[in-house]
């Protein structure tokens, strides 16, 4: 070999070697977490599910956020004020802030993000709810006009949003505000090609089934991340995503039930786990257009009375979860202490079913309960107790996530157990999503008009204490007519690296991932 084919050899190794130590550099500054499937939409206008949120909440800001101790705190509106009668909400926007493409966040891009929810084909998801009340939202969910009259530019950096009716929690909605001139630049699956929000992170790409990789907004308003990305490796099996974390592959793991139970019992994850409470209601739902005997409220008190809730926080969840007596969780403002526990009770359950025509489950249409492949253990548990306690004969039904969601939303589903985690710290997030007549994602599709007429006062009313009180006697409406089996919450457990620093969990789900560190 010659001295220059040595040296160009010599060269090339050091710059090989130069290269896997800037790979493993940037590797170690990239955050690698996991989901438990693919999201079921992957842009601010449809997104209507957690597991899209988890995603979604590092990309796109609204006018606040919730802080880690469930206060709410201003972020990209600076300041916002009530008129007298709390029907107009003016808010004062941040300056400097850069959307993802470079260009400035206005208020341009708070009246386009509105429009666009509620434009009519656009399939406007869960935020659309936050934004019935506006002047002019009907014409333009109709199709009678093209713009929102009840949303006023007064300034680039000043909006006003004028209300049919007062909405005093309007400012604490978690709204996704995109890049306006981001669809007309890359079309209608822009989300697939660009990233159009303010967050600390942007959409790099989405691999289905494998991964959704983003990249740190260095200029991000807040002060750029420190860490280079987030990976979110989609990971449907608990077992996987212990082995994951075990060899290293995952920097923090968020564990579904199963792997829960395992990580809990074994001493090596002692001290790298977190556990916090969960700001989750969760409950069985009970169609009763599609299943007949649901009808009867008989019925459905004897299912609430068949389940053994203190032994499914014991089995299900290794004694890491609570009791739910109702649908609003425990530390959200709203919360009623007092509200009548609901216990286990076989003969009572049994006394019901027979009472309803149905002893022993005798004369009752084939049921279904049906779930996405990652809650199959909890629903077979759930149909072997209406078995055991009933003899009611449920045939477990695994449904792909996205379509799962997509039926219970079009309220097709009969029977099954579901949660729904709180985007805002008040118990109207529960009350009004799950439950309100009118809400696309009362998913039983349940209807009391003396429990709308409640929560429709409720929001008009300032006063916490006076607004609680109402919220209570609603949810006392939905447990005395057995519209809602409240099941047992799981807490969120998690293991981390001890390496990650200031990235934690609370009750509402990931803390923000813009203070992660990785040392």
């Amino acid at each position: 070999m010659t001295k220059l084919a040595m040296l160009n050899s010599r060269a090339v190794l050091i710059g090989l070697a130069a290269a896997l130590a800037l790979a493993g550099a940037v590797e170690a500054k990239t955050f690698r977490t996991n989901i438990r499937a693919d999201p079921a939409m992957m842009d601010p206008i449809t997104y209507s599910e957690i597991v899209a949120g988890d995603v979604l909440d590092n990309i796109y800001e609204g006018f606040s956020e919730v802080a880690d101790d469930g206060s709410i705190v201003p972020a990209l509106a600076t300041k916002w004020e009530a008129s007298a009668d709390n029907k107009t909400w003016r808010f004062t926007l941040r300056r400097g802030v850069k959307f993802h493409s470079g260009r400035e966040f206005t208020a341009k891009d708070v009246k386009f993000t509105m429009e666009t929810l509620m434009t009519p084909g656009m399939k406007g998801g869960l935020t659309t709810t936050y934004l019935k009340k506006i002047v002019g939202a009907d014409a333009l969910q109709k199709g009678e006009t093209k713009e929102l009259a009840g949303v006023k530019i007064v300034d680039p950096y000043t909006v006003d949003i004028n209300l049919v009716e007062a909405d005093v929690l309007f400012p604490i909605y978690p709204f996704y505000f995109m890049d306006a001139a981001i669809p007309a630049e890359h079309g209608a699956d822009w989300w697939s090609k660009a990233s159009a929000g303010t967050g600390p992170f942007k959409f790099v790409h989405w691999k289905r089934g494998v991964e959704i990789k983003l990249d740190a907004h260095k200029d991000y308003w807040g002060g750029a991340p420190t860490i280079d990305g987030v990976q979110f490796l989609i990971v449907p099996s608990g077992d996987t995503v212990l082995s994951m974390y075990d060899a290293g592959a995952l920097d923090f793991s968020f564990l579904p039930e199963l792997a829960m139970r395992r990580a809990l019992k074994d001493p090596r994850y002692a001290k790298e786990l977190i556990s916090v409470p969960r700001a989750q209601s969760r409950y069985m739902g009970m169609n009763q257009n599609l299943y007949a005997p649901f009808k009867d409220k008989r019925v459905r008190e004897a299912i609430s009375a068949a389940l053994d809730r203190d032994a499914m926080i014991k089995g299900l969840f290794n004694d890491a979860g609570f009791p739910l007596h109702g649908v609003i969780t425990p530390g959200v403002a709203g919360y009623n202490p007092n509200i009548a526990k609901v216990g286990f009770d076989p003969a009572r359950a049994k006394k019901l079913l027979a009472e309803a025509g149905y002893p022993d489950g005798k004369g009752m249409p084939p049921l279904e309960i049906s779930n996405p492949p990652d809650f199959k253990d909890e629903i077979t548990y759930y149909a072997n107790q209406l078995k055991r306690v009933l003899g009611i004969d449920v045939k477990v039904v695994t449904v792909e996530r996205a379509t799962f969601i997509k039926a219970m939303n079009a309220g097709e589903v009969p029977f099954f157990p579901w949660g729904w985690t709180a985007g805002y710290p008040d118990a109207n997030y529960y009350l009004s999503q799950m439950w309100h007549s009118k809400s696309p994602y009362n998913r039983a599709r349940y209807s009391n008009g003396q429990y709308d007429a409640l929560i429709d006062k409720a929001q008009t009313v300032a006063d916490p204490p006076a607004r609680f009180k109402l919220y209570h006697e609603a949810e006392k409406i939905l447990m005395d007519d057995w519209a809602t089996i409240p099941l047992p919450i799981p807490a969120q457990v998690a293991l981390r690296k001890p390496n990650v620093k200031n990235v934690t969990m609370t009750s509402y789900g990931y803390s923000s991932f813009h203070k992660i560190e990785i040392q």
